[in-house]
């Protein structure tokens, strides 16, 4: 039997209080509901509402609502969410790290965090506690997160190998004891079901992904990844997110992971820092990326006031395009090289009769992208940022041309009808012409420098680029790229120098007019970017490193305009 296709909005990114200031509380949720009755116009409502990280009393435990932010309890706020249609969810954190629960104390492991699921009274109290939610408070949608199977009290002498692989196991047997008592329950995995997941870097030396698709036994949608930038330079925060959701989508496909059964954080919308304070900018792009990748289901994270009435009405018919195409039984591929390994990416659900493309330039230059399609014999761009690509077919061939960092919507057959165009994008700012320049990069004692050799076209910006590796400058490559600037905001305090204090570039005689990233980054990044009005011929760029111990840096001068 497949998965059944489920809508959801969660509040992470509303609030934020791991990397940011923002905790949650009863008020915060219930101005998320207000907010979410204005979605019911544009068809776009959720099934699920799920009411994300923060809720648990940290001294009482799981069947307790955080008594100070919840003074009343919860039944206020669930039974809006019931009367609205909706059916409540609840995040947990499979090991309980950040609580501290007397009546759990002799399952604390050593790294005085997390709670063993080998040992203990934890992992019962857990289970109970689920089941507890589903009877009780009605709740259908579960959002495990925080995943240390290995946590083990002190003095535990098996193997890291062993207690991971029981901790798996009790994991299991308290989620299926949860879908045996109420089957209807839908189940999503976060952080830490991955051994590691830095599958979603670019580079040489890039381990494969860690994580066991046995798991699906219990879990409906296994996590791709938090909100972070790719390795990959973009001129916006949120276009390298998106790639790097597909290449850990891809990735995970690769590793036995169905399509349908990956969740890959859907699309985020908020102010707080846990998704780069993006707000709504990109969000359509984000949201027609979460169901060309095949996951048949529509998530939404964040804050539910942001969205405009023109994105909600675009994001109504775009669901109502795809879940078409998922009732029709139609199957979802990867198109095209790794993503951001090759000049360009895509996914296709269908084929040529009747069929939806999704195809992606991660570059910042140009590409024409030359599809062959059996079948095919009409297309028609459905969805498009910037201005509009252009299309050719012929005989089971597509040709499209996709600008610098540009996405485009393709609908093949049947989907290449007018009713099934989508509005177009015309507030996400994309390059609309660059130009890669030749520059001769020399090593200084603290980065690189080069000269501009002439001036640039009339409304032109210079942009520079500086890439971040792992190996010593000295050293031959390649390297994998090294992330930098680990930000948080916690309590007001940055708790790591900026990247664009660890890596500046400055250019002689301008102040720069836009740099990426233009926030704090929680997750850290590889590389920098920063843009200048059109510097004088002969202008000196130069990058200087403040890392220690020092490190490669790769460095590119772009010639932009608008």
């Amino acid at each position: 039997m497949p998965r059944p296709m489920f809508t959801a909005c969660s509040t992470w990114a509303l609030h934020d209080e791991l990397g940011d200031t923002v905790p949650l509380d009863e008020a915060i949720v219930l101005r998320a509901l207000d907010a979410l009755e204005r979605w019911r116009d544009f068809d776009v409502f959720p099934q699920y509402f799920n009411i994300d990280y923060g809720w648990t009393d940290p001294e009482l435990g799981y069947r307790h609502f955080y008594r100070e932010r919840w003074p009343d309890g919860p039944d206020r706020v669930l039974k809006r969410i019931r009367e609205m249609g909706m059916l409540p969810g609840l995040w947990y954190p499979v090991n309980g790290g950040r609580l501290r629960v007397p009546g759990w104390q002799a399952s604390l492991s050593g790294d005085n965090w997390n709670y063993s699921l080998l040992d203990g009274p934890y992992a019962q109290d857990l289970s109970d506690s689920l089941l507890y939610a589903a009877e009780v408070w009605g709740v259908r949608f579960f959002k495990f997160d925080f995943a240390n199977f290995a946590a083990a009290v002190p003095g535990d002498p098996r193997p890291f190998e062993t207690r991971y692989a029981l901790g798996v196991e009790r994991f299991v047997e308290m989620a299926a004891r949860l879908k045996r008592s109420v089957p209807e329950v839908i189940t999503i995995a976060h952080c830490g079901f991955a051994r590691q997941d830095s599958v979603g870097r670019l580079g040489p030396g890039i381990p494969p992904l860690a994580a066991d698709p046995a798991m699906l036994e219990v879990i409906d949608g296994f996590f791709s990844g938090d909100p972070q930038p790719a390795d990959l330079p973009a001129t916006a925060i949120h276009r390298s997110s998106d790639l790097y959701q597909d290449i850990m989508v891809r990735a995970m496909l690769e590793c036995g992971f169905p399509l349908a059964r990956i969740e890959d954080h859907g699309a985020m919308c908020g102010l707080t820092n846990t998704c780069h304070r993006r707000g709504r900018e990109g969000l359509r792009r984000s949201h027609i990326a979460q169901l060309a990748r095949g996951g048949r289901r529509d998530l939404f994270y964040g804050d539910p006031s942001l969205p405009a009435d023109d994105d909600l009405a675009g994001m109504a018919a775009a669901r109502r395009l795809f879940m078409d195409a998922w009732n029709r039984n139609l199957e979802t591929a990867p198109l095209g090289p790794r993503p951001g390994e090759g000049p360009w990416h895509g996914w296709m659900t269908g084929g040529g009769r009747r069929g939806l493309v999704w195809l992606v330039n991660p570059h910042l230059h140009s590409c024409v992208i030359r599809l062959p399609i059996v079948n095919l014999a009409h297309a028609r761009i459905l969805f498009y940022e910037g201005e509009r690509p252009a299309l050719q077919t012929q005989p089971d061939e597509l040709i499209l041309r996709l600008g610098p960092e540009q996405a485009a919507l393709i609908g093949l057959g049947a989907y290449a009808a007018p009713e099934w165009v989508l509005p177009p994008d015309e507030t996400t700012r994309l390059p609309r012409q660059t130009e890669l320049l030749s520059l001769n990069w020399q090593p200084t004692p603290n980065g690189l420098t080069a000269t501009l050799p002439a001036s640039l076209p009339a409304g032109a910006e210079l942009m520079v680029i500086a890439a971040i590796h792992e190996g010593a400058p000295h050293l031959p490559g390649p390297f994998p790229a090294l992330r930098i600037g680990h930000q948080d905001d916690r309590n007001g305090v940055i708790t790591e120098p900026a990247p664009h204090h660890l890596v500046s570039i400055t250019v002689e005689g301008q102040a720069c007019v836009a740099q990426t990233p233009s926030v704090s980054v929680w997750n850290g990044i590889s590389w920098v970017l920063r843009r200048f009005a059109s510097p004088a011929a002969g202008a000196s760029i130069s990058i200087q490193s403040k890392l220690d111990p020092p490190r490669r840096i790769r460095a590119e001068a772009w010639v932009v305009t608008w």
